[in-house]
């Protein structure tokens, strides 16, 4: 190549490169979500439907409203990381399935991935041991529900209160009087959680 035929190449893509940049600062769209290239429409980036979609029955999660999120990729792209996807926009009282990037398939009308998700845990089963101050009583051991969701895995040392599973436990063991300054840490057992330390109670009357 004759040093003015690479003048003239060099110049051409660095023109090139320049209107792709300034094309997406026109647009005012910034980047492509995900990454640091600027979003310009059919030259960098496509349109992408994410569908939300039960990840037992396959069937889409909500409605037209809540049960798609649009976005937009990379063109030429053909895996989506639902990573991306702001928590806010996923349907009411779901969370993701799964983090692994899904296939971007194209319909002949547009570009869609489907994202699986499932309802997100409200509750807790928790087995308490109570043990009676109360002479010649035994131990008694109760399963009971708690209105929290506990995350040993990032947080080991996470503990459980009285006040936590107070309701369940009145509602089911109605003949105590609970140490109500009791806390204990958990372990993770099939079924739920075990209270590691018990509960020390008395029998009413």
């Amino acid at each position: 190549m004759s040093n003015i035929s690479r003048r003239q190449f060099l110049k051409g893509a660095g023109v090139a490169t320049l209107a792709v940049a300034a094309a997406g600062v026109l647009a005012g769209c910034g980047n492509v979500p995900g990454t640091d290239v600027p979003d310009v429409p059919e030259v960098t980036s496509v349109d992408l439907r994410v569908n939300f979609v039960d990840d037992q029955s396959g069937e889409g999660v909500g409605d037209s409203v809540n049960g798609i999120f649009e976005t937009k990729v990379l063109k030429g792209t053909k895996r989506y990381d639902p990573k991306l996807i702001p928590a806010e926009k996923l349907p009411e009282g779901y969370v993701l399935s799964s983090t692994d990037e899904v296939d971007i398939i194209n319909n002949g009308n547009m570009n869609i991935a489907n994202v699986p998700v499932h309802k997100g845990a409200s509750k807790s089963t928790v087995f308490l041991t109570l043990m009676f101050t109360t002479g010649g009583v035994q131990p008694r051991n109760v399963e009971v529900t708690v209105n929290k969701v506990f995350d040993l895995k990032s947080n080991p040392n996470e503990m459980i209160n009285y006040d936590d599973v107070k309701d369940s436990l009145l509602e089911k063991c109605k003949d105590i009087e609970p140490d109500t300054t009791w806390v204990s840490y958990l372990q993770i057992v099939n079924g739920g959680y075990k209270a590691t330390v018990p509960l020390t109670v008395a029998l009413k009357g």
